[in-house]
């Protein structure tokens, strides 16, 4: 289980990694949702993603998903894909907390209704396509983008709403901007993970997985 704990904490270090990224770095300034928004169909960032809303216990979400189902473990992690899109959920997952410290007493108590993680991210991952095709897509459905930073055709444009972050990550290829990934994260949970993430595991084991992100 623990060995399973680490590779979730690696992968999810990483989406918190990338999302501090962005706005501890971002070179435009919050802009007003009313500006320059003429447009009438524009939607509301969502609570989550398709069917599938934040807080969502894995065993509820399985049957909502996107795509067909190609992976999943009980508590932490979706996978399904849709042609050549494939889809990533995280589910935040807490190990129930011993209640009893007596030698050889087991007893734990778990305060989740399920003993399963919640949604907190549905990261979205294809083969490259150009920067201004994904934006202008994104861009049409959820309006003009709240920050951005990109630089040398690298970095990252971000959607930011009350309970959400859609973050459009830009690559250089061939000296053009590409982008290959969309995440969608909830801005509540996160906080939640990396709380809970200080709490179970000493620095030198943060340190170590953080060496191992990409």
């Amino acid at each position: 289980m623990r060995r399973l704990l680490i590779y979730f904490f690696i992968i999810s270090l990483v989406i918190i990694s990338l999302v501090s990224a962005v706005f501890a770095q971002t070179n435009q300034q919050q802009t007003n949702a009313n500006t320059n928004q003429s447009e009438t169909n524009i939607e509301k960032v969502p609570d989550g993603y398709g069917d599938v809303t934040w807080e969502m216990y894995l065993s509820d979400a399985r049957d909502k998903i996107s795509g067909v189902l190609t992976y999943s473990d009980e508590k932490t992690v979706i996978i399904s894909k849709d042609n050549e899109l494939v889809y990533h959920y995280g589910f935040f997952y807490k190990e129930p907390a011993t209640t009893d410290t007596t030698p050889g007493n087991n007893a734990t108590e778990n305060t989740q209704e399920k003993d399963e993680g919640k949604l907190f991210y549905v990261s979205m991952n294809f083969p490259y396509l150009g920067k201004d095709q994904v934006y202008d897509k994104i861009q049409k459905k959820y309006g003009k983008h709240t920050s951005e930073n990109i630089k040398e055709n690298r970095g990252a444009i971000a959607w930011n709403s009350e309970n959400t972050i859609i973050i459009m990550w830009v690559d250089q290829y061939e000296r053009k901007p590409y982008c290959r990934r969309i995440i969608y994260i909830s801005k509540k949970i996160v906080s939640e993970f990396n709380e809970y993430t200080y709490s179970i595991l000493n620095k030198t084991e943060i340190d170590l997985i953080k060496n191992m992100t990409p």
